[in-house]
């Protein structure tokens, strides 16, 4: 293809790893290989090399070519969720050193008193405290004690830490103490992962930065062998850029940065989603969507409100707190791996244990023997058994039926299929719930929104999830099955940066907080040039925490550009109070507000692929119908069979039909209508047939 460079955005997923290649044409390609949990970088060599063989290329001459490669990594991810990160010490205060186990007394359920705290990330006995203290104005009132903390260190490398965590009280108005700290490991333990909670999350609120600079710390060291051992394979395979990673806020950050901010890929792949439907909704003049990605193990959902996705400061992973910026995402184990069982009463229950990518599913026939969500879509007809990855991936639909029919059906005493179609309603049911919780909890009618399918299993399930939910339109992106690793070719690069400034409005030092947001931006400024973004690619957005005086959560809001003024903070209010009226359903604009935390967001601009127009043809969809088979909707109906790859822009198709393509299927439900629209995407007008 002459001196085509390309562009590759991969997502590497619990069961599939996903490949996105465009090329400087605008031509896009999809590549596909199953995950690899040891090493989870054969998978995403494997869809490169499938890419090179596309354009005739050896791998090293393919990737000598790419101009921008992009990855959403799941490594710090399960790191938590396994528990399995670097052994962590915690240095802090004296007297203070239980802040981490205390979690201000936070349980997720407050009505079970028997549930247990998470494990440990920092054991007691690696949570040393040394003399030290900053007091709330930021002035030292106890120095450091330097040979109580070269003590503390030792005894922490004697102990075969690998990263130590540093967060003593009120660094984030004065960082003295733990840069010193981290001076002082440096010089009795190099090579030792330093994190502090100064430079990872400098606001108020202790067990909120303990928690997040210990996960930073806990994660960075694995994180960092994966990424450099990623970069030295790329490099060494003939990639001449530097990899760019996906960060939880939307962002792409440089491999190099994310050694040492490793708590910001905790939703590295599934952030991806949330840019690809702000991108999405942007190209398709629709402002409003709930964004759907089922994959293997799991389903996440955003929401995106005038072409905007939400943002959080309250995420937590593996139930411990990380208190960056991060998308607003909810997710569920509920995904095509996830597992079938009967509980101690009986009950059906479908995830969160997913068998993933190895063993995978029954119908996989690599020794899984329990039974999943893919293998109900198996046996009810949804899935092609023929035509799984076109293909390329075979499908054994008698174990899939097998290994139903011993744990589901017989225990309870019904046939396979009716098993079948009860996994099918329950896990709809649970991602119908999920659906509700980025909507519904959120003040926002489903109604006003149409639902993007994203995942390989996503277009299966969606009809029914908006039917549930009361979303009256589907639309399923014709990269559905790469949503994510499309999104990370739509990111920027972009840093969050956040300073507590805690005051009533009427007793802010403006210019202070002038001061405050100029020093931070140039941070940020400064960050991206060592990037390569040059200045006239790069936006920066302010921001301000305000709540009602007294009041115990704030709710930000983005601050006007220029210098902050009277009537500025008056604006400021005027933001804050229509804000809380929409989350809450009430505001007080008599009551006086006061400042928690000033934040900046860096974003540097990436070239963007535009989505090529699909050919077009008349409504009659016949020509793409390549056949039928009986497919289950509570009744067996004998269902035609349509090839997307011949679906031209406005075809129409009469449910129930099965839509196939190369690595997702579509299933238009019997009351439902589809349509092809311009861009080559099935949009599904759910129960829209005779109306």
């Amino acid at each position: 293809m002459g001196n085509t460079t390309y562009r590759v955005g991969v997502d590497i997923g619990g069961t599939f790893t996903d490949a996105v290649v465009t090329t400087g044409i605008g031509e896009m390609y999809i590549f596909k290989s199953p995950s690899t949990p040891a090493d989870s970088s054969i998978g995403l060599f494997d869809c490169l090399q499938k890419a090179a063989v596309q354009f005739d290329l050896t791998l090293g001459e393919f990737l000598s070519r790419v101009e921008l490669l992009v990855h959403g990594t799941t490594v710090a991810t399960n790191t938590m969720l396994q528990y399995s990160g670097a052994k962590t010490g915690l240095i802090t205060t004296k007297g203070f050193r239980d802040a981490l186990e205390m979690r201000r007394a936070h349980k997720e359920n407050i009505w079970d008193l028997s549930l247990a705290p998470p494990p440990p990330i920092i054991p007691r006995y690696l949570r040393l405290a040394v003399p030290e203290r900053i007091n709330y104005a930021g002035e030292p009132i106890v120095p450091l004690d330097e040979e109580e903390t070269r003590r503390v260190v030792n005894q922490l490398k004697g102990e075969g830490v690998q990263a130590i965590a540093v967060c003593t009280l009120f660094s984030f108005l004065n960082p003295v103490h733990e840069r010193r700290i981290r001076d002082i490991v440096l010089e009795e333990f190099p090579g030792c992962f330093v994190s502090i909670s100064s430079e990872i999350l400098p606001q108020v609120r202790e067990y909120e930065r303990t928690s997040t600079t210990a996960v930073n710390a806990y994660v960075g060291p694995v994180l960092g062998r994966y990424l450099s051992n990623l970069q030295d394979k790329l490099s060494a395979a003939g990639l001449q850029r530097d990899v760019l990673i996906t960060q939880s806020n939307g962002g792409v950050m440089s491999a190099g940065y994310a050694l040492g901010h490793g708590a910001a890929t905790l939703l590295s792949g599934p952030s991806a989603g949330a840019v690809g439907g702000m991108f999405f909704a942007n190209q398709l003049g629709m402002p409003d969507l709930i964004v759907m990605d089922m994959g293997g193990t799991s389903y996440d959902v955003s929401l995106i409100k005038d072409g905007l996705y939400a943002m959080t400061t309250e995420g937590e992973i593996a139930r411990y707190r990380v208190a960056l910026p991060m998308i607003d995402i909810h997710t569920i184990g509920a995904g095509g791996g996830s597992i079938a069982y009967l509980d101690e009463g009986n009950m059906l229950k479908v995830g969160p244990q997913s068998a993933g990518a190895d063993p995978g599913p029954a119908c996989y026939g690599r020794g899984g023997t329990q039974p999943t969500t893919t293998d109900a879509n198996v046996v009810l007809g949804f899935i092609n058994p023929d035509f799984y990855l076109g293909g390329e991936f075979p499908i054994d639909p008698e174990a899939a039926a097998e290994a139903i029919r011993l744990e589901i059906a017989e225990p309870l005493g019904l046939d396979t299929v009716d098993a079948s179609y009860g996994i099918f309603r329950l896990v709809n049911n649970n991602m119908a719930d999920a659906t509700r919780v980025v909507s519904v909890e959120k003040g926002h009618d489903p109604r006003d929104f149409a639902l993007v399918a994203a995942g390989g299993a996503g277009a299966i399930h969606a009809s029914k999830i908006a039917e549930s939910v009361g979303i009256p339109k589907v639309v399923v992106p014709k990269t559905a099955s790469v949503f994510c690793a499309l999104g990370m070719l739509e990111s920027d690069l972009k840093h969050d940066y956040v300073r507590t400034m805690w005051a009533p409005f009427d007793a802010l030092d403006l210019d202070e907080l002038n001061r405050v947001f100029d020093e931070m931006e140039g941070i940020a400024r400064r960050t991206l040039d060592a990037e390569g973004i040059p200045p006239e690619r790069v936006e920066v957005e302010r921001g301000m925490d305000p709540r009602y005086l007294g009041q115990h959560h704030e709710v930000p809001v983005t601050v006007p550009d220029g210098p902050i003024t009277q009537e500025t903070l008056a604006e400021i209010g005027r933001r804050f109070h229509e804000a809380h009226e929409r989350l809450y359903l009430y505001s007080e604009p008599e009551s006086p507000l006061e400042s928690i935390n000033v934040r900046v967001t860096a974003t540097g601009s990436i070239p963007k692929t535009p989505l090529a127009s699909w050919p077009a043809g008349g409504a009659d969809a016949s020509h793409a119908i390549k056949g039928t088979r009986p497919v289950y909707f509570g009744a067996w109906l004998e269902t035609p069979i349509y090839d997307g790859d011949r679906l031209l822009a406005g075809n129409r198709i009469e449910g129930p039909a099965i839509v196939e393509e190369v690595t997702t299927t579509i299933v238009v439900f019997p009351n439902d209508l589809a349509q092809v629209d311009r861009l080559g995407n099935v949009v599904i007008h759910v129960n829209a047939k005779g109306v």
